[in-house]
This record gives structure tokens, sequence and C-alpha cells, in this order.
């Protein structure tokens, strides 16, 4: 190890080569050192219930486990494993169930998913593309023409991919049929469920209020009395029970004339994209605005893809190709394995300042060249390369913090873009936060079969609609456009805006050993890299590591329209110390101390122990999420 500028570093040829244990030891080279300290002064709150940071307990299992956003949305799931369905099954099933219960977590089933399956047959990872794509229609010049902005509501929807993925996912890795999956959902959607607060309070805001009372299905169904639904109170979406219903009888017919289960899930999902419930989608489109046809439904599809990876410390963590912001989590883990991050200290005034100018640098590259892989060029090879890093990590500046980094060129292994020239996104000198809710859930089975999935609906009930009678509230994903064609997420036709929603698989030894992801919008990567970091670098255990002080910066344009930046702001929650937020600040940072536990993901990892393979898991206290052992 060396040191410049008082940072620890790695010599570049160990960068693979450490890691640290479940137990928290720090292994190079086989000499295990104690893990850096956890500074004292880092936190200033009394040491949880269940750990240093824990006020929940970790929770274990043998045969399977289900994490999820609500109780009802992890039993769903714990009862399609209890029925003998695999870890697709009940991946699916808790989805579909989520897309009921979950619209104040910005999830619906007029949504998205980013999804990946590790297949223990095959030993290896699945992915689906589980974003919408834009109509025919819609083009920069028309936009420009006609608006000159891509304004909020039915202009800034896409086609629902959710339905698509995860009945792709289903039909090529399940077992079970659509009727067997969707039945927690059906059931939800039509007899109700009781309103929990967070349901009850995101409906009750103004802004969701007033964009409901826009529409009067949405209304009719979201604020029944004009009133948003009270806490406790049996809440129906029959119409939504409908169109579930629809799809499960297509299926039912297919099987009854004895055809495939595959068959039959393909008739459910041609009932969605291709048959009555799409033709009464459309029209409600239509009938405000919307650009359009039932081609735009009818060709959507969901294909399988190769997932891309990286290794970080002798881990591989895998993501979903570029339609997801996924990618950047994975530059930021090349960059800062060049550090000896785990004897900083965790939440060290060092350790934040490295892991946020990282993310600063992997946010560059972001802006400059990741976009939907169906219309954009992608130099994934140089983007993830151990070369390109270490050029990127030069550029890391230990001592300040940098309002913006350039990004690099991948192409030709430089740390620097020569043709980069700066531009001008809207810059806000308020606080910035996530609008962005969307949810998370992860499965295990007692086969070893792993699933981590990040459903979301952007914005949907702040400015999408319910679309007629089908009771499909829709996105409004289609705002992360820019209407500029040299943008790698320029608007086109038929294109997949780059979404936030971000899922992750973390092997070692080619064997499966963590789910990670969450909800967050823009700060999914930056609260997924402090999860894993705890838990890797810093030997945490799972609940510690989702519970532990949490940061988030601004310093890079938001995802959704109209882009705004907020450089060097970073969040940090109330639980840092003064004196770290003071040190940050006196680095450059401009830092906004939020709420105790005010940055508000929500995590519901699941662990494999390597050695008895045994299941652990761990809930996030910020949110409902809810954890399940078997």
């Amino acid at each position: 190890n060396w040191v410049v500028d008082g940072i620890p570093r790695l010599a570049d040829n160990q960068d693979s080569d450490r890691n640290v244990d479940n137990n928290g030891v720090c292994c190079m080279d086989n000499r295990t050192t104690e893990v850096g300290p956890m500074n004292d002064q880092t936190s200033r709150v009394p040491e949880g219930s269940h750990g240093r940071y824990a006020h929940r307990p970790i929770i274990w299992g043998t045969q399977g486990m289900v994490g999820a956003g609500t109780q009802l949305t992890a039993q769903t799931g714990m009862r399609v494993l209890w029925q003998g369905g695999n870890a697709v099954d009940a991946a699916v099933a808790s989805a579909l169930a989520a897309g009921v219960l979950e619209p104040s977590a910005h999830y619906t089933l007029g949504g998205e998913v980013a999804m990946l399956f590790y297949d223990a047959d095959n030993k290896a990872v699945r992915s689906v593309v589980g974003q919408g794509w834009t109509p025919q229609a819609a083009t920069i010049d028309l936009y420009m023409d006609r608006w000159g902005e891509i304004p909020s509501g039915v202009q800034s929807t896409t086609v629902p991919g959710v339905i698509s993925a995860l009945l792709t996912m289903l039909t090529n890795y399940g077992t079970m049929s659509f009727g067997q999956v969707v039945e927690s959902a059906l059931s939800l959607a039509s007899d109700g469920f009781p309103a929990y607060q967070l349901f009850s309070r995101t409906i009750g805001t103004p802004e969701r209020m007033a964009n409901l009372n826009k529409y009067p299905d949405s209304a009719r169904i979201f604020l029944p009395n004009g009133k948003p639904p009270e806490l406790g109170a049996i809440f129906q979406q029959q119409d939504l029970g409908r169109t579930l219903s629809l799809m499960n009888q297509a299926e039912a017919q297919a099987l009854g004339q004895g055809k495939s289960r595959e068959v039959g899930i393909q008739a459910a999902r041609d009932v969605f994209y291709k048959g009555d419930v799409a033709h009464r989608m459309v029209g409600a489109l239509k009938d405000i605005g919307g650009l359009y046809d039932m081609d735009d439904f009818a060709d959507y599809e969901s294909p399988l893809e190769e997932p891309i990876s990286v290794k970080y410390r002798g881990y591989e963590i895998y993501t979903n190709q570029s339609w997801t912001q996924g990618i950047t989590l994975l530059q930021t883990l090349k960059i800062i394995e060049g550090y000896d991050l785990g004897s900083m200290g965790q939440n060290s005034v060092k350790a934040v300042h490295l892991q946020v100018e990282a993310l600063k640098l992997a946010m560059a590259d972001r802006e400059r060249y990741v976009g939907d892989p169906a219309h954009v060029d992608v130099p994934f090879d140089g983007l993830l390369s151990s070369e390109y890093a270490a050029l990127r990590r030069g550029l890391l500046d230990t001592e300040s913090a940098q309002a913006e980094y350039p990004p690099g060129d991948p192409l030709n292994m430089r740390a620097v873009d020569p043709d980069y020239r700066t531009s001008e996104p809207s810059r806000v000198e308020e606080f910035v936060a996530d609008n962005d809710g969307t949810t998370h859930l992860a499965t295990v089975d007692s086969q070893g079969n792993m699933v981590a999935a990040t459903p979301s609906s952007f914005a949907a009930l702040a400015q999408g609609m319910v679309l007629g009678d089908t009771g499909i509230l829709i996105n409004c994903r289609g705002c992360y456009f820019w209407l500029d064609s040299e943008n790698p997420n320029a608007l086109a036709p038929r294109k997949r805006p780059r979404t936030t929603p971000c899922t992750f698989l973390v092997l070692k030894d080619g064997r499966p050993f963590m789910t990670l992801g969450t909800p967050g919008g823009d700060s999914q990567t930056q609260a997924c890299l402090q999860v894993f970091t705890n838990i890797v670098d810093f030997g945490l255990n799972v609940q510690e590591a989702v519970s532990a002080p949490r940061f988030c910066g601004y310093s890079f344009p938001q995802s959704p329209w109209p882009h705004r930046v907020a450089p060097n702001r970073l969040a940090v929650e109330g639980r840092f110390s003064h004196s770290i937020a003071d040190d940050l600040r006196n680095l450059g940072h401009t830092v906004e101390e939020v709420g105790p536990w005010g940055i508000i993901n929500g995590f519901a990892p699941i662990i494999v122990d390597m050695e008895s393979g045994v299941y652990h898991g761990a809930a996030d206290p910020r949110r409902e999420s809810v954890m399940l052992g078997w």
C-alpha cells in the first residue's frame, strides 16, 4: 500500500486481489489485518438495538427469502415459494402484487422494471430489457416545435414495459402459469387492501392530488369521495382487477385448448399489448393528446440481453445494459478499487469524499456515453476496463471537491475526452431532491436461484394518469430524455429512455453472494455503492450496512427534465457528526444536513453465506421494506 495526498492507495496489481470476508476481515495476499476502525466521530446517535446502526434484526432462512417494499408484497412472493415456485415465479408474483399495492412508491403496472436472475442450473446471470419505449411519432423536432421542452403528462409517457419483461422472465425461467403468479395481485386489486401509512400520505400530497383531480378516472380510483384513502381503509382497484382477469382468462382459454404453459403466458401478454386492453389504453392516451398508435404497443418486446459486469476485490457485480444507469455503479467501483477504502474508516471524511468524487467521474461518463444500446453504440469494454478506470482515477482530486469533471475517452484510452465542450444544464440554488420513488424486491429459492428487481413508474401519481377503464396508471419516464441530438439519451422514435431504476447481482467465485438495489432515482447508484462497500470494504453485517448513515450528491444533471444540477451539493443524514459535516464543507462540499433517516432509499438485500449456504437479509428502516425468511 502507498499514500497519495493522505489517501491510502493500492498498487495497481492489487486492485482485484483485495477483499473483505463476511466477518469483516481484510484479506490480501493471504495476510489478514483488521478492517479500518469506524470512527466514533462519524455518528452522533446512540448505538442501535441490533448493532452499531441497526434497529432491526437480521432475517435468516435456509429454504428461501423474499425482500420487498411492503409486507403484503413480500408475503405474495413467499406464498409462491411455499407452493413450490422458484425464485423467478416468486419475483414475478411479487412484482405484479407490488404494481397493485405500491403506486405510492411510484410503481404501477404501467411502468418498467430492471430485473436480473441468477440461473443456478446453468450458473449464469440472466437479464431482460424492462424499459418501455416512446411512440413512433416522438421526435426532437416535433417536441421543439410544439412545446420547446418535454412537457409533463401524456407527452412524457412511454409504453409500459414491466408486464412484458415479467412475462418474458416467467416464460423462459419460471415454472408456473400466469394464473398462478397473478393470483395475489388479482385479489388485492379486486377485493382491496388496507391503506397503509406511506400510501395514504403520498396520495394526499398537494402535488399528487392536483394531478389526480385533472383526470376523472384517476380521481375516481385514488380519491374516493374526493379524498385520499384513510389509513386502514380498504382500497380497491376494480378496473385493474378486470384487466388482470382478462389476461388470466386468455391464458385459461389457451391452456383449456391443450396449449403449452408458454403459449398460455403469451396469450395473457397479448391481451395487454395487442388485444382489448391495449386498444383501450391507446384510445385513452389519444384522447388526451398522446402520440401513440396501436403498433407502438403491439410491436413492443422485452428481449433477453447479456448483462454487463465488473470485478471488484474478488467479487463480480452484474447489472443490466445501458438502458439503465447501473453501469455508473460499475464504473465507480473500478475507480475506487485503486484505493484502500477499508483502512479509511466507514463514513470517515476521506471515505465519503473519495466515493463522492468517484461518482462524479462516473456520472460525467454517464451523460456522455450512456443510452439505449439499441440506438447508441455504447463503448462498454472501454468504460468498464481497469485501464480506463486508472486513467479516470488520476483525475480524482483527493483534497478538494470539484463542481464537475469532464468525461473521458474510453475508445482511445484517454482520461479526458478532447472533444468535450462544457454545457450549461439548468443550475439551481435551492436544494435538489429526488421525487422518483420506485420499489425494489429480491427473492432466492432452495435451489440457489436468485432474483433482484427494481420496478418503477416515474411520477405516475404526480404527472401520469389512469388510462380510461383499464385501471393502468401509466409512467412518465419519457421526461428523462434530452432534446439534444448529440446526447446519448436524446429523444427518438421507439427509443427507451435511460432509466434510473437499476438492479445488481453480486457473485463471488462464480457463486451467488448478494442481491442489491433500491428505490431513489439518481440516488440509487450512490446508495448501492454505500451499502456494497459497507459490507465488502468495511465489514458491516447486512442490516447495519443498510441502516448506516447515508449521503447523496447532486453535482450532475438530474435525470428528469429539465435536468437540473446543483454543483457540489451533498446531502448527509443527520446521524453524521457535525465535525464530519464541517470537514466535508472544508473540502468544498456544500453540505445539506437532512433528517436522521432522510436519504430515503428502501433496500431489501439478501446475502448467501458462502460456507453454510444459509440466507440472511435486511430491510431498510427508511421505508416500509420487509424481509421474510423460510
